[in-house]
């Protein structure tokens, strides 16, 4: 086996630091990684493809839910939760994908509550909106 000059070996080393020197400097690139989907979220786009039934919740405080949310979407924040469940429980069907919001990337409410419904309440599909409200609105603002 014919071997490579240590030469190559730091040119190709060189290429790769420079590479990665490109990639972390590109704000294209940094927007890229910091917006991907999480494998417990989903986007908008990928839930308006869906085409079996739907529940939206809402993780977000009472007054930010009265003021607007997504149609048809039901209020379960952890705040007022006790109240709230029964409503989701009634709707809720075996089947159905749950898709949780809040405001944000940054809201953990949303991920607070589906991992609730997933592992209190046995829910089998349930996805965090990737953006949440920010980008439903952004969404509908087009």
């Amino acid at each position: 086996m014919a071997r490579l000059p240590h030469s190559w070996f730091g040119l190709l080393l060189a290429a790769t630091l420079l590479a990665l020197a490109a990639f972390a400097f590109d704000p294209r690139a940094r927007d890229l990684l910091r917006d991907a989907p999480a494998t417990d979220e989903t986007t908008l786009a990928a839930a308006r493809e869906h085409r079996g039934p739907l529940l939206w919740i809402d993780a977000r405080p009472a007054a930010d839910f009265a003021h607007d949310h997504i149609p048809d979407a039901l209020p379960l924040n952890p705040d007022d939760w006790e109240a709230q469940i029964v409503d989701v429980l009634t709707r809720w069907q075996p089947g159905t994908r749950v898709i949780v919001y809040c405001d944000d990337r940054a809201c953990g409410s949303s991920r607070a509550v589906a991992d609730k419904l997933r592992h209190e309440y046995q829910f089998d599909d349930v996805a965090i909106l990737h953006g949440g409200w920010a980008a439903w609105r952004k969404a509908m603002s087009r």
